[in-house]
């Protein structure tokens, strides 16, 4: 027979079982919830119904698992319990959550500032308070971007301003009027000003200023930040905060670059191009301005064109425009080209002069003209100098010439090289440059202007002598005169002794070298200085190597090594087999 308290066990188990998983989480979850309330801590999420929903689904399938099953796996108990409490406290305050707009802030009793934009993903548009409905407060529009006339207003209020605000307040009803009204007065104003408002620092500041004092009404620093972004459809020409200019502005506001664009580009539709030119003419100041439309006459009538030309010449400077109008425009007159070219001869900084013009350009006439100028620069100017040389040759009078090899030999060696090579009507000026070359220049220097065979041809054979003799005297002791002399110097040009030189320093220095030189040369060197080398070559080799050598004439199929350096190879080789 079964005892009374065996019975009634069933009845207790169930009896706790409710106890655990019913009355505990909803006490425990319900309860720290309303301590979450009383509290008035603020609880944000950007979670939409899925939990919730996930909550209710995963306690309903605890509970009955808990109530059906007959496992005594901790564990899932547990983790039952605790999805449990955690629905109780969960869902109630989801029920009742206040949708906050991602452009507001929660303020907390404490003076806590929480921005949803900045606590949240940029993809969430939408977020809910759970806790903290009662006691905190929301403020609107803390921060966004609106569009007003055209312009994207993005603004930010500062969290200490922010917590100073009224629950519900909307912060941006007075900005949103307040840059209304500053951008409806610029938006009246010209062109100018519109586009200084978004282009310069200046008014955008003085902008933010007045609006901050309009939308905030306090003293002190300006608890807003502020920044305007046109939009694309306005910033279009035409468009309200275009930087272009239309005909009527640009006249009224005596806008000159778009007078000049006006003037000047074929696509440009005039409509008063008399009115625009006088207006140009009324703004140009500076002769580049002038020479800008001088430069497209199709554009202009004879009228226009002859006194653009006339204030051209009248400027007090302008001699390098004047200079490329002479040598451009195909539209001046002979007497207008002819008086251009004696301002530019005046007036346009002599390198210009002789950069713009080729020697058959200038007359006789305008050489003379030029000669005083010239004559002061040359000397000072090396540049100038080897350009003067280099336009008029023989046509200057030899002390232009002199003049100009002295200025060039107060330059570079590098100045002097390029002296030489315009200065084939005068020996003896030549002579005083290369002087200057092989006293001062660097090897360095004089590599890539002289290779590739360009040291005889620009060289007389007498000149080309002299260069070798001293380039030899400076190898004797410096490894990079001696690489200049063995790659720009040809054979040829050395006499014996200068040759029996170079193979003296590069049997000193590097023997393989010199075996290098002496074969590629041997047809200018002496036979027995060919041979002393290949035998002082061999004695630093093994017997395998020479014997390779020997047959390096036939394995490359050229002429490299002579018979005599093939014999010595050979009785090099022999020694191996002894």
């Amino acid at each position: 027979m079964t005892s009374p308290s065996f019975q009634t066990h069933p009845h207790a188990h169930m009896h706790a079982k409710a106890l655990i998983y019913g009355l505990v989480p909803c006490f425990l979850g319900a309860g720290y919830g309303q301590y979450l309330r009383w509290n008035r801590d603020a609880w944000l999420t950007i979670a939409g119904g899925f939990w919730p929903m996930f909550c209710i689904l995963a306690s309903l399938a605890a509970v009955a698992y808990v109530l059906l099953t007959r496992s005594d796996d901790r564990t899932i108990k547990v983790s039952a319990w605790l999805m449990l409490t955690w629905s109780w406290l969960y869902v109630p305050f989801w029920l009742t959550a206040i949708e906050v707009p991602r452009s507001s802030a929660v303020v907390t009793s404490g003076g806590r500032v929480l921005s949803v934009a900045e606590l949240y993903r940029p993809t969430s548009e939408r977020a809910w308070l759970l806790a903290g409905r009662g006691g905190n407060r929301i403020v609107r529009n803390v921060e966004g971007m609106p569009t007003i006339y055209d312009v994207d207003v993005k603004y930010k209020f500062a969290d200490a301003y922010i917590a100073t605000a009224n629950d519900g307040e909307d912060l941006a009803q007075a900005l949103v009027v307040a840059v209304t009204t500053e951008l409806a007065t610029v938006a009246k104003q010209p062109r100018a000003a519109r586009m200084a408002l978004l282009t310069k620092p200046e008014p955008q500041a003085g902008l933010v200023l007045r609006v901050c004092r309009a939308a905030v009404r306090r003293d002190g620093p300006c608890p807003l930040k502020l920044s305007l972004s046109p939009q694309a459809s306005a910033t279009a020409p035409g468009g309200l905060w275009s930087a272009h200019y239309s005909e009527q502005e640009a006249l009224a506001e005596r806008h000159l670059p778009t007078l000049v664009t006006l003037l000047t580009e074929d696509a440009a539709r005039v409509t008063d191009k008399a009115a625009v030119f006088a207006v140009f003419l009324d703004l140009a100041e500076t002769t580049a301005d002038l020479a800008k439309v001088a430069r497209g006459p199709h554009l202009l009538g004879a009228h226009a064109f002859d006194t653009l030309i006339a204030r051209i010449l009248a400027a007090p400077d302008g001699g390098s425009e004047a200079l490329r109008l002479a040598a451009t425009v195909s539209r001046l007159s002979i007497t207008q080209r002819e008086a251009l070219r004696a301002k530019a001869l005046r007036e346009a900084p002599v390198a210009d002069i002789l950069r713009g013009y080729g020697v058959g350009r200038f007359s006789d006439a305008e050489l003379a003209t030029l000669s005083g100028r010239l004559a002061a620069s040359i000397e000072t100017t090396p540049e100038v100098a080897l350009l003067a040389l280099e336009t008029f040759g023989p046509r200057l009078s030899p002390d232009l010439q002199r003049r100009a090899v002295d200025g060039i030999r107060a330059g570079t060696a590098t100045d002097a090289l390029a002296g030489v090579k315009h200065l084939d009507f005068a020996s003896s000026l030549r002579a005083e440059l290369l002087d200057k070359v092989m006293a001062q220049a660097r090897p360095e220097d004089l590599m890539h202007r002289l290779s590739d065979g360009k040291l005889e041809q620009m060289l007389t054979p007498a000149e080309t002598r002299t260069v070798v003799a001293a380039a030899v005297a400076k190898a004797g002791g410096s490894r990079v005169w001696l690489d200049f002399v063995l790659r720009i110097v040809p054979v040829r040009a050395m006499i014996a002794s200068e040759r029996r030189a170079i193979v003296d320093e590069l049997m000193f220095s590097n023997l393989k070298s010199a075996l290098e030189f002496v074969s590629e040369n041997r047809r200018h060197l002496d036979a027995s200085d060919v041979a002393e080398v290949t035998r002082d070559y061999v004695r630093t080799v093994t017997a395998d190597f020479c014997l390779h050598l020997t047959h390096r004439n036939a394995s490359r199929r050229i002429d490299y090594f002579s018979e005599a350096q093939i014999d010595i190879f050979r009785a090099c080789a022999a020694t191996a087999t002894k």
